[in-house]
């Protein structure tokens, strides 16, 4: 009888190990099957900065979901990117579980902008969703959408001061400004003052002349410039050019001085080995320079005043704004109208076509 229970025990324990080996080379096997499809509710869109429809939904996004072989937590990132960069530094939107993103036209305006698009002009982005499960399971991508864009410049309104002239008339609401991007007392911008009449100026802090108004103190130029110190007295004489021009203009408020400085606009860049600018001409109706250039291979360039390096553009971010001093702008091979606004002050920018 003992020897009977011996071999059940041994006979019980071998079935168990058995049954335990089965069960540790069971394994989960996923299998990649079908990418997510993608759609959206339009794909031509020109966004609207108006009070009325920037908070509005302009394009959504759907997606089926992605089947990986098995019920699982899918990860979804939506990834929109400037088209041609194959998704290299693209704006991301993730979601556990979601099929669906909606963007307002402000919304959709900033990401298109981040993503290298010019305000003002129609550019092409592409869409894609991205699904995952596990580092351990391969990604999988859906179809690729492009979307035709023009998305809007968004105006900063800095501390500022305006310009009257015998040029415009010598009325302030219609002035140009120069601005104080930093508000700081420190203004800054671009004047047009074409030829005919006397060039005299003078600054304002209102759109009007009720208000302090900055007249001349001292001054002297140097070639086309100009430069001195400013009074607030209303006996105070006008400001001045020498010549007609596109002026840069500076007025420090807290030290009471001025300058302006004369500029014509070129391109420089790898087209050209950085050497010979390639000139662009100012329009005084649409108030921008325009160039073109016919790059040979993909590079960068710039843009400067006067054929020199002290006051230059570049691009820092890819966004369509311009900083002094700022990074190279992309470009690629092929003939490209090349156009610079710098008519509102703190808000310069660019387009390529």
């Amino acid at each position: 009888m003992k020897n009977w229970l011996s071999k059940l025990l041994v006979i019980t324990l071998a079935s168990a190990v058995f049954v335990s080996c089965k069960k540790d080379e069971t394994r989960a096997v996923v299998s990649v099957g079908d990418p997510a499809t993608l759609s959206a509710t339009s794909t031509t869109l020109v966004l609207d900065s108006s009070a009325a429809n920037r908070n509005n939904t302009v394009v959504t996004f759907n997606w089926t979901p992605a089947e990986f072989g098995y019920p699982a937590g899918i990860k979804y990132t939506l990834q929109i990117a400037k088209s041609g960069t194959n998704f290299a530094n693209a704006r991301e939107f993730t979601f556990d579980g979601g099929l669906q993103k909606a963007f307002t036209h402000a919304e959709l305006n900033q990401e298109v902008i981040l993503a290298g698009l010019a305000p003002g002009s129609n550019g092409t982005v592409e869409a894609r969703v991205r699904s995952t499960v596990s580092a351990k399971v391969d990604t999988i991508y859906s179809n690729k959408l492009t979307l035709t864009v023009k998305p809007y410049l968004v105006i900063i309104n800095y501390p500022s001061l305006w310009v009257p002239g015998d040029y415009q008339g010598w009325s302030p609401n219609t002035a140009p400004k120069i601005s104080s991007v930093f508000a700081n007392g420190q203004y800054e911008g671009y004047v047009n003052i074409p030829a005919g009449g006397t060039y005299q100026f003078k600054f304002t802090s209102d759109p009007d002349w009720n208000h302090t108004n900055y007249g001349y103190a001292t001054g002297a130029t140097s070639g086309n410039d100009a430069s001195g110190t400013l009074s607030t007295s209303g006996s105070a004489g006008n400001l001045y050019v020498p010549v007609a021009g596109y002026f840069r203009m500076k007025a420090n408020v807290p030290a009471l001085t001025w300058s302006v400085t004369k500029t014509t606009w070129s391109l420089i860049g790898d087209f050209n080995g950085w050497g010979a600018d390639v000139a662009m001409t100012y329009n005084p109706a649409t108030q921008v320079w325009t160039g073109t250039i016919n790059p040979a291979a993909a590079g960068g360039f710039k843009f400067r005043a006067n054929n020199n390096w002290p006051i230059n553009f570049g691009d820092n971010g890819a966004n369509g704004s311009l900083e002094y001093d700022g990074s190279n702008i992309n470009i690629t091979p092929g003939a490209h109208t090349i156009t610079l606004d710098l008519h509102i002050p703190g808000n310069y920018t660019y387009t390529i076509q």
